[in-house]
């Protein structure tokens, strides 16, 4: 039996902190979550996830005639509560990440009954009509009048995560240049290159400065290297593990500097 059935087959203390062992550490080769491609005369390793259960729970069905209904409510409650307990732990001593942990949902408590779902363009009207677009519009309107943005000269979305940010910035870029070259700091977001790789993009990682910022003048090297091609520029002002600082106007200058034409 594992160590986390163990604990939670035993008596319940809400007061305890469900423990969540580290995997083991691996060394090298396929069995390591690796895999080598051939491409051309060059090996590129593709780096896989690896399936480690170290503090999973067994999903079990109950059956329809199940007498011991409210036993196995009363275990659902105490391992909810150990998690709750577990999660106020955590976020006592969380550090490194730009998160606000100082929320109440209290007000939201009467809206988590309903299925809401703004699918889709927020600014056409869906044939789903449990939606919060109102909601959606009036925060995206009120970052365009923080940027001195008329209403008629921007679009967007309010998406899930930096991430999905990145994703799709990165994709209305390629498909405006499908031929260009996606630039990037090294110290960027891993996202960044996340999504070269989905869609296929050449990327070109600029070197930085000590302070994490790009360094201009490497970027303007690496800009004069591929004139042929127009630039896609990924210029970061923080991101969530390191304080990445990308000066806009700088890049800007390099960019000038290295006379190019199509700019995404």
């Amino acid at each position: 039996m594992s160590p986390i059935l163990e604990i939670l087959s035993g008596e319940f203390d809400p007061a305890a902190v469900l423990p969540e062992p580290l995997p083991p550490v691996v060394g090298d080769g396929e069995a390591n979550g690796f895999e080598e491609k051939e491409k051309g005369n060059a090996r590129r390793q593709i780096v896989l996830g690896k399936n480690v259960h170290t503090s999973s729970l067994e999903v079990t069905e109950p059956d329809a005639d199940d007498d011991l209904t409210g036993d196995k409510d009363a275990h659902m409650a105490g391992v909810l509560a150990r998690y709750r307990k577990t999660l106020m732990e955590r976020t006592k001593h969380h550090l490194g990440y730009p998160y606000n942990l100082d929320f109440d949902y209290g007000a939201l408590a009467q809206l988590q009954h309903f299925s809401i779902n703004n699918l889709g363009d927020p600014f056409i009207e869906s044939n789903y009509g449990v939606h919060s677009r109102q909601f959606e519009v009036g925060v995206l309107d009120w970052f365009a009048r923080l940027w001195e943005i008329e209403k008629n000269e921007y679009w967007g979305y309010i998406t899930n995560c930096g991430t999905e940010g990145n994703l799709h910035g990165i994709l209305v870029g390629r498909e405006v240049f499908p031929n260009g070259i996606l630039y990037a700091s090294r110290e960027s977001h891993y996202s960044i290159f996340k999504a070269a790789r989905m869609y296929r993009m050449e990327c070109v990682k600029v070197g930085t400065l000590v302070s994490g910022e790009i360094d201009c003048a490497d970027f303007k090297v690496k800009l004069s290297e591929n004139k042929d091609k127009p630039a896609i520029i990924n210029v970061n002002i923080g991101e969530s593990l390191l304080v990445s600082l990308c000066l806009s106007l700088y890049v800007y200058i390099a960019v000038q500097q290295a006379a190019y034409a199509d700019i995404w």
